[in-house]
C-alpha cells in the first residue's frame, strides 16, 4: 500500500466517526472564565442519581472542558419520551446563555440541535466534581423594589444564576380572543403566521410601545393570545375584545429564585 493510500483511508475513517456528531457545547470558550453549568433538579420520576446530586453546580474550567468534550452526542433520542430530572443551564456571569433537559431515566438530552441518547455515566462521572448550590427565594413589594434588587444582584460575583423575569422589561399582561377567518380553516395550527401578522397590525397602531406576544391555545375558530406589554399598551388597546376575567390587566408576581 502506497503511502498516499495509507493516509486516504486514516483521512476516511475519522471522517466517518465524526460524521453525525452533535458536541452541545463546543462553541464555549470555557478557557477565558466566568462560565458555570448549573443543573437544577425538576419534577422527574425518582431517580437514585438525581436524588444523590439534587442541584449542583460547577464553574472550575478543568471540569467544564471534560464535560464539553464527554457531552458529544450521536444516537437520536425519541423526542418527549418522559418528564425530564434536570434543566441543565450553561451561564455567564450568572445569566443564561444556553439550557438543555436530561431525563436520567429515559436516558435523553433535549436541545435546540434536537434530542440525543443520554447515558447517565455521562453525568455521574462528574458527580465528585460538582458543588452544591443554594437556591434562594426572592419576593417583592413593588415593581421599582424588584428591578433594583435585579440590578443590584448582577454586580455580584458569587452568583450562579438569576433567570431574567419579564418584570425586567414589561409591567404586566393581557389576553384577547383573535377569531380567524374562514379561508384559514384551522386557526390554532396557523398561530404562527396569525402572531407575525398581529405583531405587525400591533406596532402599526401603537408605535413605541414594545410587548411580546404568545399563542396559549386556540381552536378551528380562534387564537388565544396573551400580550406581555406595559400597562400604557393596555390601557389604550382597542384593537380586539378583551372581554372576560382572563383578559384582565395582570400585573406580574413579584417572585423568583436565584442559585448562589
Amino acid at each position: 500500500m502506497t503511502y498516499t493510500k495509507y493516509i486516504t483511508i486514516i483521512f476516511l475513517l475519522l471522517t466517518s466517526l465524526s460524521f453525525g456528531k452533535t458536541q452541545l457545547l463546543k462553541k464555549y470558550d470555557f478557557d477565558k472564565g466566568g462560565y458555570s453549568l448549573l443543573g437544577i433538579r425538576t419534577g422527574a420520576a425518582p431517580n437514585d442519581l438525581a436524588e444523590k446530586l439534587g442541584d449542583f453546580y460547577t464553574n472550575d474550567i478543568a471540569v467544564l472542558n471534560a464535560i464539553k468534550k464527554e457531552w458529544t452526542f450521536k444516537k437520536s433520542g425519541v423526542g418527549f419520551a418522559c418528564g425530564y430530572h434536570y434543566e441543565v443551564i450553561i451561564c455567564e456571569n450568572g445569566f443564561e446563555l444556553e439550557r438543555f433537559s436530561i431525563n436520567l431515566n429515559c436516558k435523553e438530552i433535549s436541545c435546540d440541535e434536537g434530542y440525543f441518547y443520554f447515558d447517565p455515566e455521562q453525568l455521574a462521572m462528574f458527580q465528585n466534581n460538582f458543588n452544591y448550590s443554594y437556591r434562594k427565594k426572592e419576593e417583592f413589594n413593588s415593581l421599582s423594589e424588584a428591578r433594583n434588587y435585579y440590578a443590584e444582584i448582577r454586580k455580584k460575583p458569587n452568583l450562579i444564576y438569576a433567570p431574567t423575569p419579564a418584570w425586567t422589561t414589561y409591567e404586566g399582561t393581557f389576553d384577547f380572543t383573535l377569531s380567524c377567518e374562514y379561508e384559514t380553516k384551522d386557526c390554532y395550527q396557523n398561530e404562527k403566521k396569525l402572531l407575525e401578522n398581529l405583531t405587525e397590525e400591533i406596532s402599526k397602531k401603537y408605535p413605541g410601545e414594545e410587548f411580546e406576544l404568545e399563542s396559549i391555545g386556540g381552536s378551528l375558530t380562534d387564537l388565544f393570545v396573551k400580550v406581555t406589554c406595559n400597562k400604557s399598551l393596555a390601557e389604550k388597546f382597542t384593537l380586539y375584545s378583551k372581554n372576560g376575567k382572563f383578559a384582565e390587566w395582570k400585573t406580574f408576581d413579584l417572585r423568583f429564585y436565584t442559585f448562589w
